[in-house]
């Protein structure tokens, strides 16, 4: 026990640094899909390419004027949900959460490549559509925009470089109060690991150009694909097919004194960030989803997991300042390994057990 405190106390600066090395666990894009290009070409709808590309984790910087502000790295794990949906939930505290889908509909009498997004901080936020306006596939150039008002309300492009470098901006004209939109945010993602997502794409055979939705009366008489109360929307995310969770029942050990201060924090990876009592902090890069929660915590579901395995890792934050370092609790059963089915929502008990010198 000795030497894992040692070691866990070189964690911090945890969710800080983003990583950007190839994994040694990963694989490329052609080994999953050898016949892409001519994939794309034979599915005849604009912009199907962008589904090849998301599948995996990725992290990297968010710039915004939003609320919420700044993240030096956001942690996203895109997989497959149906043979032509792509979804990522993410959160940082359960008042604040993002969700990304990206799914084929039929609109205006044919199908098309659509994303939902969802942001929410403190109570407050809006749900978001838009429909694939232009692609460049040679390019990796991909803009969608509003399913009504088109690029005049809100619109949203990405730029790929390569297979495992993205940037994401989000313009909005800010609730029609601008002529034109302006820059909302900004996400500049690199992807960590395709391999988590193999398992789906497989099971799926994704993508396949067929619908998900049919959204040819999805917006009526609206002038803008844009919701803002939750449920009212044609495809709200708890409609998610494939999708697991897992209800965590968070103990701090008998002799350890907890303040109501303090902060829990809750962590899965998709790979250990151990091996033994050695610490990988560059393994960091393949959180898949993580929950900073109250100190009163006893129990917290986390939604939207996709099927798979994960290793846990809890701590309780004595000072706040999210670093969990020495003086800090964590659970001496590093990186345990859990696995959701799909569908289904599992129990796992942890107990926060040992002080980090």
């Amino acid at each position: 026990m000795k030497n894992l405190t040692a070691i866990i106390a070189l964690a911090a600066v945890l969710l800080v640094i983003p990583i950007t090395a190839r994994s040694e666990w990963d694989m490329t894009s052609t080994a999953l899909w050898p016949d892409r290009a001519a994939a794309i070409e034979k599915s005849g709808i604009t912009g199907f390419g962008i589904l090849y590309r998301f599948p995996g984790q990725w992290s990297g910087p968010v710039s915004s004027d939003t609320p919420a502000g700044n993240f030096p790295v956001w942690y996203v794990d895109f997989r497959p949900v149906s043979p032509a949906q792509i979804s990522q939930y993410s959160s940082v505290d359960p008042t604040m959460c993002n969700y990304v889908s990206i799914f084929i509909v039929r609109h205006e009498g044919r199908l098309r490549v659509a994303m939902r997004t969802d942001a929410a901080f403190r109570g407050k936020g809006c749900i978001t559509y838009e429909v694939m306006q232009e692609a460049d596939e040679g390019k990796g150039y991909y803009k969608f925009s509003d399913f009504q008002s088109g690029d005049r309300r809100a619109y949203t492009v990405f730029r790929f470089h390569g297979d495992d470098q993205f940037e994401m901006q989000v313009y909005t004209n800010k609730f029609n109060k601008l002529k034109e939109p302006s820059l909302h945010s900004r996400w500049n993602a690199r992807r960590a690991l395709l391999e988590s997502a193999a398992e789906a794409i497989r099971h799926f055979n994704y993508p396949r150009p067929v619908m998900v939705k049919d959204f040819t009366n999805a917006f009526g008489n609206a002038h803008e694909s844009i919701f803002f109360e939750v449920g009212k929307d044609p495809y709200p995310c708890a409609q998610d097919p494939y999708v697991g969770s897992a209800t965590f029942h968070i103990t701090v050990g008998g002799t350890l004194k907890q303040s109501s201060t303090d902060e829990l924090f809750l962590m899965l990876t998709t790979r250990p960030i151990f091996e033994g009592t050695r610490y990988f902090p560059e393994r960091l890069k393949y959180i898949s989803k993580f929950v900073y929660l109250p100190a009163v915590t006893r129990n917290y579901t986390l939604g939207h997991l996709h099927p798979g395995t994960y290793y846990l890792n809890s701590y309780n934050d004595v000072n706040r300042d999210r670093k969990h370092r020495r003086g800090d609790y964590l659970s001496s059963k590093i990186d345990r390994r859990i696995t959701v089915p799909g569908g289904k929502r599992i129990d796992v008990d942890t107990l926060i057990d040992f002080v980090i010198p």
